[in-house]
């Protein structure tokens, strides 16, 4: 599973114990991937963390500021884009990452529940684009821009449908047809993705 790391963006004031915040953040993602959003309660957080329910709230004043800072503990700590030299090489290192991401981590476990609740909470919506799918897209992204420097990728491919591409393929797969994430699945999909967009690939011009 993901280590829990505790993000800085707290009140000034007493310094917070880091060994509590991250009991408290735990507990909240093994209870959303355990019991779903509505089974997340600030009292059954504390009594999994093992701590008193004033300690929780003097640290999140309701349920979805909560839920909100463990969701973003779900996302890879000091992963930088790759750069091997090879765009076709970056998009698979990316790939493979990603699916292990889901399959090992509690951002597999609480994704389903995390979903389900995201159209009821623009908030936790938010969170969700900005700490878990932008980062994903972001890696694309730059990996699609060198190889267009560098002449592998065709100028005019549309870089943003390709991070949309990649990373709504393995999200669908993973939560709504339900097919195996199996082991050579990142290399199918770079390489189905790959011939639409290499430079040594060009379009078919029809007439």
């Amino acid at each position: 599973m993901t280590d829990i790391a505790v993000d800085a963006h707290r009140p000034p004031g007493r310094p917070r114990s880091a060994e509590a915040d991250r009991a408290i953040l735990r507990a909240a993602v093994d209870l959303l991937a355990d019991e779903g959003y509505g089974g997340v309660t600030m009292e059954g957080v504390a009594a999994r963390a093992g701590v008193g329910k004033a300690t929780v709230y003097r640290r999140w004043p309701c349920k979805s500021a909560l839920v909100v800072d463990a969701v973003t503990t779900c996302r890879e700590h000091g992963v930088h884009p790759p750069d091997t030299g090879s765009a076709r090489q970056d998009l698979l290192v990316f790939v493979r990452s990603f699916l292990n991401h889901l399959r090992t981590s509690d951002a597999g476990r609480v994704m389903p529940a995390l979903v389900a609740e995201l159209s009821r909470s623009p908030e936790l919506a938010q969170a969700f684009r900005e700490g878990f799918v932008q980062p994903r897209r972001a890696k694309v992204l730059e990996a699609v821009g060198r190889g267009v420097q560098r002449g592998e990728v065709r100028p005019d491919v549309d870089p943003e449908l390709v991070a949309d591409g990649v990373v709504a393929l393995l999200l669908h797969r993973f939560l709504v047809t339900g097919m195996e994430l199996d082991d050579d699945l990142p290399e199918r999909v770079v390489d189905t993705l790959w011939r639409g967009i290499s430079a040594e690939c060009p379009p078919e011009i029809h007439s």
